[in-house]
């Protein structure tokens, strides 16, 4: 499976998840907390300076925001949860329509990312996200970012720290936007989920 990553296209953003298109493409849905560097990997991922849009000031994803990668995927990026300065309205708002996309059967394949900063490991909230996943039996690969902030040292040590936090379940996948480490391996575990 060769995906042309660059070729992406913005395609809307749904209020609800009656509105993301049912095309029958396997679909990759990017979870994560509101400061975890989502649009920055994305934007790395997908070859594009600024598809996604990044900002100082997190919470910015408030829709599902869906595109369409080279025609053969639907990238489907969620509100970032865990946001303390938006009200409780506004989380549970959020929340619902998160849980009400996953909760959609329509989609064929589907992939959920769970991005966890590398420099704290696994939130409370990311971890009653994958507990809820697993609850679903929908599947999901942790993704940690910004890992560059870290040294050798700390690297190791928080890789057996969210390993161990995570439960022994999945090792996940060390990233770095800044310096594009672990993009080709990020890819290549998408094509293997989704399309093999």
């Amino acid at each position: 499976m060769n995906i042309v990553w660059a070729k992406t296209e913005f395609v809307l953003a749904a209020p609800d998840c009656t509105q993301v298109p049912q095309n029958g493409l396997p679909q990759l849905a990017v979870a994560g907390h509101s400061n975890v560097g989502k649009s920055s990997l994305l934007n790395t991922l997908l070859e594009r300076k600024s598809l996604m849009r990044t900002s100082k000031r997190p919470g910015c994803t408030r829709l599902l925001n869906v595109f369409d990668v080279d025609h053969q995927l639907t990238l489907v990026d969620l509100p970032g949860y865990g946001f303390a300065k938006a009200s409780k309205r506004e989380q549970g708002k959020w929340r619902r329509l998160i849980e009400s996309y996953f909760l959609d059967m329509s989609c064929p394949k589907r992939l959920v990312l769970v991005l966890l900063d590398a420099r704290h490991g696994p939130k409370p909230s990311d971890l009653a996200l994958i507990e809820w996943l697993n609850e679903q039996g929908i599947r999901w690969h942790p993704v940690a970012t910004k890992t560059d902030k870290l040294n050798a040292r700390m690297r190791d040590r928080r890789r057996s720290e969210m390993q161990d936090a995570l439960g022994g379940m999945l090792p996940p996948l060390w990233t770095s936007s800044l310096k594009r480490k672990g993009v080709d391996a990020l890819r290549a575990l998408v094509v293997k989920e989704l399309f093999e």
